[in-house]
């Protein structure tokens, strides 16, 4: 371990590792370059936004065997939000990188440069590149700026520092293409390999506790966790250090909180709102795992709802719920027509996918709907990345019985998500709502509307019973086709959904 004198304030600043190039100063966010005699500031550097990350530096675990400690991170931001960096050192010298992004966590160790790589300009989502034998695919393409770091670096960053980085996967396989540096001398972009993890696999230890994260993450300077929104003056309530982009649900604005003040980005006036179930703010209890027996379970949060329908059909249209707990993360609820659906983003690829079919731990999914693009027409709440009005995605699903695949598909990304059916009785019970129904559900509707045609059917017999004794044969037929006009539209639509 290294100390030295911040060249700038004074206060001592720490070189964990000797392979570290700078060390930024916690006091005054000045980065100090290490050379072989001598230390010096070469500027400041953003200080990172505390977000929802129970990372820090110091912490430490175990990856593929080897122990390591956390003792750097970057943050870098994109047109859509913000993803940390953390900077790894191995008690054998050697280091690597933690991504750390909306709750997913990505271990990759560096390889030197890529063998014959596509230019970074000719990459799109699910485009293959090889590497070890492997087929990896193309999951994400970002430009990014670093905004902010902290502790030690293995090179020189500071703000404005761009990076230009393309994501791979190959089921939890992962691989990251960085031409941040590419130029002449250096054709070729930086190699990482590694793989999905999460943080109870690597035996993480030192991470920040809930009561750490909600006291210090993210909030804007002079503020708790409402605010004013900055156009039309409600009330915007958010967790903090959870989600830096709001959408105010009176006026549509878009509000980024990432920096020491809240900005408009952009404002909706015309944003069309259908009704949905529930809303920002609205808490659940949700039992799992051991807590099922107890009765006890985990507080859920709807932090922001997103307002979707199919551009080729708009009248088909679906609600999107994003959750939140302190020690949980996210998981997303979806409100459609035929019922409600619990959403996990998924972590990994499937194995193989098609229009007509995908395989996912063996399981095989069968094509639900053909290919279909949809669009954002209403948000309203909190995000971790930007959302706005009129974003579009292609869409494919594919289903197993109750469970479904989704694959996401935009310009910058492709995302793959599992979902499993639960009954309204289940989102009534989480939520302490005794009226919980779907939007627009043909299922109920149809339920309620066959209901009604054998109410009218009893009555017609009951008030015509004296005409059959009578022989009015006349009128008798006439209630039957009566009888059989209530019914044909319900029989008519049964024989579809077969």
């Amino acid at each position: 371990m290294f100390r030295t004198a911040c060249p700038s304030c004074g206060a001592e600043v720490l070189f964990r590792s000797t392979i570290s190039a700078i060390a930024v100063c916690e006091y005054c966010q000045s980065t100090v370059l290490r050379s072989a005699d001598e230390v010096k500031d070469i500027g400041k550097i953003g200080k990172v936004l505390e977000d929802y990350s129970p990372i820090q530096i110091g912490t430490s675990g175990v990856f593929a065997g080897r122990a390591f400690t956390v003792i750097g991170r970057i943050q870098l931001r994109y047109d859509a939000g913000l993803w940390n960096e953390w900077y790894v050192s191995f008690d054998d010298g050697k280091y690597g990188w933690l991504g750390d992004t909306c709750g997913q966590y990505m271990f990759t160790l560096s390889l030197g440069d890529a063998a014959n790589p596509p230019a970074f300009d000719d990459l799109s989502p699910e485009m293959r590149y090889e590497h070890g034998g492997r087929a990896f695919v193309v999951t994400d393409k970002r430009t990014a700026q670093c905004v902010g770091g902290q502790g030690e670096l293995p090179f020189v960053v500071g703000n404005g520092y761009v990076a230009k980085v393309v994501d791979c996967r190959n089921a939890d396989r992962f691989l990251t293409l960085d031409y941040s540096d590419v130029s002449e001398s250096k054709p070729h972009p930086a190699l990482y390999v590694g793989e999905a993890v999460e943080l109870k696999a690597l035996q993480a230890h030192t991470l920040r506790s809930d009561e750490e994260i909600q006291r210090s993450a993210g909030r804007l300077k002079g503020t708790a966790n409402v605010l004013d929104c900055p156009s039309c003056g409600n009330q915007l309530q958010y967790q903090a250090g959870v989600a830096t982009q709001i959408v105010c649900k009176a006026c549509g604005s878009e509000v980024d909180c990432s920096g020491d003040r809240a900005l408009v980005l952009t404002k909706h006036t015309e944003a069309e709102r259908y009704h949905a179930t529930l809303d920002v703010g609205d808490s659940a209890t949700i039992a799992e795992g051991d807590k099922e027996r107890t009765g006890h379970g985990v507080k859920w949060t709807v932090i922001g709802l997103i307002e979707m329908a199919e551009i080729e059909d708009p009248d088909s249209h679906w609600t999107e719920y994003l959750l939140y707990s302190w020690n949980r993360g996210f998981f997303w609820l979806v409100e459609a027509k035929d019922g409600w659906y619990r959403v996990e983003v998924l972590n990994q690829l499937p194995e193989s996918w098609s229009d007509g079919h995908a395989v996912l731990a063996g399981q095989r999914y069968n094509k639900l709907y053909d290919s279909y693009h949809a669009k954002v027409i209403y948000a309203a709440g909190a995000f971790n990345w930007r959302v706005s009005v009129g974003d579009r995605v292609q869409l494919w699903e594919y289903a197993q019985g109750d469970s479904r695949l989704s694959r996401e598909k935009n310009t910058a990304e492709v995302v793959w998500s599992k979902s499993s059916k639960v009954s309204n009785a289940q989102i009534g019970q989480w939520f302490g709502k005794l009226d919980v129904q779907t939007i627009q559900s043909d299922t109920v509707d149809g339920e309620l509307t066959r209901s009604t045609a054998w109410r009218y059917t009893l009555i017609l017999l009951v008030l015509n019973l004296p005409l059959w004794f009578a022989g009015d044969w006349d009128n008798v037929i006439w209630t039957a086709i009566a009888a059989y006009l209530l019914h044909w539209p319900l029989n008519k639509s049964a024989e579809a959904d077969e």
